[in-house]
């Protein structure tokens, strides 16, 4: 697909307003730490990461790392991936709210557009 001249009606406003939003919350994050919000953070990259594979195959190949970053992330953090592999508890301090995984009492619910997106290393040529 690539690029076009002119993006759909507020997609120009909404990727700016990503863009400070995220550093915003960069500067926030720097001088205190970071909790389960971390997980909202690598929903966010998936998310943006798999809507830019749509532009096209090379694309979704060249950001597959970014996804097999976020779930190296997710494991290192103690977050659900799915991966088959059981997440580093340890890493996970007590009372810390439990990551996004729509199961369970700590629980919290995914934003409304996670898991609409495939992620980018499944995009076919």
């Amino acid at each position: 697909m690539g690029l076009v001249d002119r993006a759909g009606p507020g997609i120009e406003e909404q990727a700016d307003r990503v863009a400070e939003a995220a550093c915003e919350l960069a500067d926030a994050a720097a001088g205190s730490g970071w909790s389960a919000a971390a997980d909202d953070v690598l929903v966010a990259i998936d998310t943006l990461s798999a809507a830019l594979a749509q532009i096209g195959p090379d694309v979704g190949e060249a950001l597959a790392a970014v996804t097999a970053a976020t779930t190296k992330a997710r494991l290192r953090l103690g977050l659900p991936a799915d991966t088959g592999q059981e997440p580093d508890r340890a890493a996970t301090p007590p009372g810390v709210p439990g990551p996004r995984t729509g199961a369970g009492p700590a629980a919290r619910p995914r934003p409304r557009c996670a898991g609409r997106l495939r992620p980018a290393f499944a995009v076919s040529r």
